[in-house]
C-alpha cells in the first residue's frame, strides 16, 4: 500500500508515526526517513527509539535541541531547523541526496515492512527530488513493503498512484492567536 498524508493542517507526521506505532505493535520492522527535518528533540523520536522504530533525520538541527529536550526551554521559533521555500543551500541538497540514497537502499534490502518518507513532498516541492525518481521508486516496491509519504502539495501523479490519500485540513490552530507550541503535544 502507498499512503499519502498531506494538507495544510497539523498532523501529517503524527498520523504517520501513529501507523508506525501500530505496525511496530505487530512486530513490523519500521524505518522513518525524515527529509529536511533535523530538530532532534521531538517526543515522537524518544518514543520511536523506545519502541524500536528506526528514525533517520536529514535536515538542519535546532541549535537549542539539547536544552529543549531536557525541558528547560520551549521551541524558540528561530527557524534555523527549517528552511524557507527559496533557501535550500548546499547542505540541504547534500542531506536530501543522503536521505534519498537511504530510501533506495531500504527498498532494495527488503528488511523492512513499513517505510515512512516524512516531508518528502517538501523535498519534491523544493526541486530536490525529481518526480520521476519518486514514481520509479513506487514502481519497484517489494510486495511486503508498505510506504507512507508526507508533506504538502503532492503532485497529481503521486495522488493517482497512491492507495490512500488523507488531506489534513487546518480548521483552527492556537498558533494563529499567538499560543506557543506545547511540549508533548506539538513537539
Amino acid at each position: 500500500m502507498i499512503h499519502i498524508y498531506t494538507g495544510n493542517g497539523k498532523g501529517k507526521t503524527s498520523a504517520a508515526f501513529g501507523v508506525a506505532i501500530r505496525a511496530r505493535g505487530h512486530d513490523f520492522r519500521v524505518r522513518v526517513i525524515q527529509f529536511l527535518k533535523g530538530s532532534t528533540y521531538t517526543g515522537e523520536l524518544s518514543s520511536a527509539e523506545k519502541l524500536g522504530i528506526e528514525v533517520f533525520q536529514f535536515g538542519r538541527t535546532c541549535p537549542h535541541a539539547a536544552v529543549i529536550k531536557s525541558g528547560f526551554l520551549n521551541c524558540q521559533k528561530c527557524g534555523q531547523c527549517w528552511i524557507k521555500l527559496d533557501k535550500a543551500e548546499t547542505i540541504d541538497i547534500e542531506k536530501t541526496q543522503m536521505a534519498w540514497q537511504l530510501t533506495l537502499d531500504t527498498v532494495t534490502n527488503g528488511k523492512h515492512d513499513l517505510l515512512i518518507l516524512d516531508e518528502i513532498m517538501n523535498a519534491y516541492n523544493k526541486n530536490l527530488i525529481p518526480l520521476n525518481d519518486i514514481l520509479k521508486l513506487l514502481e519497484v516496491l517489494p510486495d511486503n513493503l508498505d510506504i507512507i509519504l508526507t508533506g504538502r502539495n503532492p503532485p497529481k501523479e503521486l495522488i493517482e498512484k497512491a492507495d490512500l490519500v488523507s488531506n489534513i485540513t487546518e480548521v483552527k490552530h492556537p498558533a494563529r492567536i499567538g499560543v506557543q507550541a506545547k511540549r508533548g503535544l506539538e513537539y
